[in-house]
């Protein structure tokens, strides 16, 4: 029994003996070369992306045995080709090597997120082991110090428009340092103007502006709607704002501009100080024409005042007309607001239908009853320029002799106004020739500041053959192709 006992416990030890030199060797049993197990050396890394590069080392249990390559999956919050590039999908592990390297181009230019990572991960293959009680995957976390470029406006100073004048402003929004992508800015406006209706940016209703790529300045164009109302004050804020905060941030002190949108009103009082003659309404004001030999000739007084409901403008007051045309100059308390019938020289045998005297006539020539605008000059209204609508004059010619044969109370202009009421519309005396006589324009400017001035000049045209016939000898009234040029000036009497 003894002998037995020996005999199993002799073979036991034998079999085990054979059992560990088998499971100790290199080789299967088959002999085939046992499988490298492969791994990251650690599970997360912190690398800086200023670097530009990063090397992912790979680690394997053994030495390889022959020359064979380790697949990797790659995922992550960073994107291939924007924040990072690698040649290949698989590390390349030469024979004999217990490392490998992979690798990580990072494209530091286009890094804008400090929170991005890259997650790579060996994927199962025939030609080495993962053990996943070991690093099979490392997230690589990409840090960066982040300095943003900061966004501003070149001149961040108040701008004053006046919307009468409907300017386009110019404006830059600059880069502390070159873009290297393009990139795009909102302006916001904070105001209840509304773009699209008060104001346009680069001729359109869009709000968006971009700096391209390799740059580090911009201009964009504010148009502001054009309105004629005098009075108007609002302020326009327009602020900067990134539409991607990745990619820029703004100027605190420079990243916004405040543009004055103000009409202001003009106190027209310097020119109005004598009343007007004959109980008439508002104020006498002198005017003259300027002459061939650049003196101011032909002084006449008008009839003006404040126009309350259009602000802004200069009211005239019984001067619309070609008063003068037929020499009852004496009969009038005002007189032509342009001096147009010192400029209808006719012959002997024709008149122009003009007005009926003081006091008695509804002006036939009433196209408007304001004729200058102000425009004060930013925000001093004692200075500025004065301009016009377009307008329109119509005068009907009558022969002489048909409208003033006879003594003074039968001639034809008297006993027509009092059957009309002074209305020469409703006149029923024959006619020859309507004329219509067009402003232009009117250009000019005032100054209130010592002795109060306005001085302008005036575009007229006209088809009428009897318009401009025979220049006034003494005015300086010069041709500018199909239009007539007329300087004035105006003072208080």
């Amino acid at each position: 029994m003894k002998h037995l006992t020996k005999n199993f416990l002799t073979k036991a030890l034998l079999f085990v003996a054979i059992i560990t030199i088998a499971f100790s060797c290199d080789k299967d049993s088959d002999s085939r070369v046992k499988l490298p197990i492969v791994s990251f050396e650690s599970s997360q890394i912190t690398i800086n992306t200023d670097s530009g590069k990063y090397d992912l080392k790979l680690r394997l249990s053994t030495a390889a045995s022959s020359n064979f390559s380790v697949k990797v999956d790659l995922s992550g919050t960073a994107v291939e080709n924007e924040h990072y590039t690698v040649a290949s999908k698989e590390i390349a592990v030469a024979q004999g090597a217990t490392e490998a390297i992979y690798p990580i181009t990072i494209l530091n230019d286009n890094i804008w997120d400090n929170n991005l990572t890259i997650k790579v991960t060996i994927a199962p293959s025939t030609s080495y082991v993962v053990d996943p009680q070991l690093s099979s995957q490392i997230e690589i976390k990409m840090t960066k110090e982040i300095v943003l470029p900061v966004i501003s406006f070149s001149d961040n100073t108040t701008i004053h428009t006046n919307p009468f004048n409907a300017e386009e402003l110019t404006f830059t929004i600059s880069s502390s340092e070159i873009l290297k992508a393009n990139t795009e800015f909102i302006i916001e406006s904070d105001s209840d103007l509304r773009i699209g209706d008060d104001f346009l940016i680069n001729g359109g209703s869009t709000n968006r502006v971009t700096i391209d790529k390799d740059s580090n300045s911009k201009e964009f164009k504010v148009a502001i709607k054009k309105k004629d109302i005098g009075g108007f004050n609002k302020n326009l804020k327009l602020n900067l704002v990134p539409a991607d905060p990745k990619r820029a941030t703004i100027s605190q002190d420079k990243g916004s501009v405040t543009i004055e949108v103000i009409d202001p009103l003009v106190d027209l009082s310097p020119m109005l100080r004598t009343s007007a003659l004959l109980g008439g309404a508002g104020f006498q004001i002198y005017q003259q024409v300027k002459g061939t030999d650049g003196s101011w000739v032909g002084r006449v007084t008008l009839n003006s005042s404040s126009n309350t409901e259009k602000r802004n403008y200069l009211r005239t007051h019984r001067n619309l007309s070609f008063i003068a045309a037929f020499d009852c100059n004496s009969n009038t308390a005002g007189g032509d607001v342009l001096r147009l019938a010192d400029m209808l020289t006719f012959g002997s045998a024709d008149t122009v239908i003009a007005d009926y005297g003081a006091a008695r006539t509804a002006r036939y020539f009433s196209p408007t009853d304001s004729l200058l605008r102000f425009v004060a000059d930013g925000k001093n209204i004692q200075k500025g320029i004065v301009t016009s609508p377009k307008q329109k004059f119509t005068a009907k010619l009558i022969l002489r002799e048909n409208w003033e044969t006879g003594t003074n109370t039968n001639k034809q202009w008297h006993i027509d106004s009092k059957a009309t009421g002074g209305d020469i519309t409703k006149s029923t005396v024959p006619t020859f020739h309507t004329m219509e006589i067009w402003l232009e324009k009117l250009e000019g400017t005032y100054d209130f500041t010592g002795d109060a001035e306005i001085i302008f000049t005036a575009w007229f045209k006209s088809s009428s053959p009897y318009f401009m016939r025979i220049l006034p000898a003494n005015l300086d009234v010069k041709k500018d192709g199909d239009m007539y040029k007329v300087t004035y000036r105006y003072y208080p009497r």
